[in-house]
């Protein structure tokens, strides 16, 4: 058993041969495919992830290579907490798949379902991560127009990091860290990783290159929540914002970014003041 604030989570053990069970909450993107982020809730309150606006976007050479660094915050605005768990108790040496789960609004535990994410242990961050959590891209000409940057990250811990204003029923942390394997989001809360950390970052050579006789091409930055549909959530319609940018160059002749716009935002998900963890 693991303890978080006031809540007792068990961490449930699945035996192999699990099969999906339909439902009409949180049908994800690959319901054609193998897989696809269907369960049935129990009655569940059902989270929803949404993006803030991406901040601090730097333009840096690593390696050789151009890569964009930024800021981004995830957050649920549904009802109902996002909580993952390790199939088996975590294990520092072993990835495994991981359990979503859904709580009442007593705060019980009324449905563990499978999913494609894994759990693993990230080194450099000295905690359990879950996978397919988020995706940074960069695009041309509009936010869905052709991948011309990738995104570097493929894991994140998601905590209860700072409350967006008036909307959080909890005014304590209910997830405050990932050591044990368990992780997840209140209702109303708000998670931030600071651009400097590992990962957050987008591979941007082939945008820097093309800029050098195209400096006026209009790009991108895309940062999305739940890219491949593995959650269940009460919509995946306001998974993404996006930064409007162009890629100049300065009396040196070194690329510089100029920022030209963001997608639309409210309800503190402009994310220019998210004090960063």
């Amino acid at each position: 058993m693991v303890e978080i604030g006031m809540k007792v989570i068990a961490v449930v053990t699945i035996v192999a041969g699990l099969f999906l069970v339909s439902s009409s909450v949180g049908l994800g993107r690959y319901s054609g495919m193998a897989y696809a982020a269907s369960c049935d809730t129990n009655g569940g309150l059902i989270p929803d992830l949404q993006v803030a606006v991406p901040q601090h976007l730097q333009l840096t050479k690593e390696d050789k290579e151009y890569v964009l660094r930024l800021s981004n915050g995830i957050a649920n605005t549904g009802e109902g907490v996002w909580q993952m768990v390790p199939v088996i108790p975590a294990d520092k040496n072993n990835p495994q798949k991981a359990n979503q789960q859904f709580l009442d609004s007593n705060g019980n535990i009324v449905a563990t379902c499978p999913t494609e994410s894994s759990s693993v242990y990230h080194p450099a961050h000295k905690h359990f991560h879950i996978s397919d959590v988020a995706e940074f891209s960069v695009r041309t000409d509009s936010p869905k127009g052709d991948v011309i940057g990738s995104s570097l990250k493929v894991t994140s811990c998601l905590i209860d990091w700072i409350r967006l204003d008036g909307n959080s029923p909890n005014n304590e942390r209910v997830y405050s860290s990932c050591d044990s394997g368990v992780q997840g989001i209140s209702p109303g809360w708000v998670d931030q990783y600071h651009m400097s950390l590992e990962g957050q970052a987008v591979l941007v050579t082939k945008a820097v290159d093309k800029s050098k006789t195209n400096p006026e091409t209009t790009y991108y930055l895309v940062s999305e929540a739940n890219p491949k549909g593995f959650f269940t959530e009460k919509s995946s319609n306001n998974n993404a914002a996006w930064v409007q940018f162009k890629i100049k160059s300065d009396e040196t002749g070194n690329p510089k970014l100029e920022i030209t716009g963001h997608s639309p935002c409210n309800d503190g998900l402009c994310g220019d003041d998210f004090p960063n963890r």
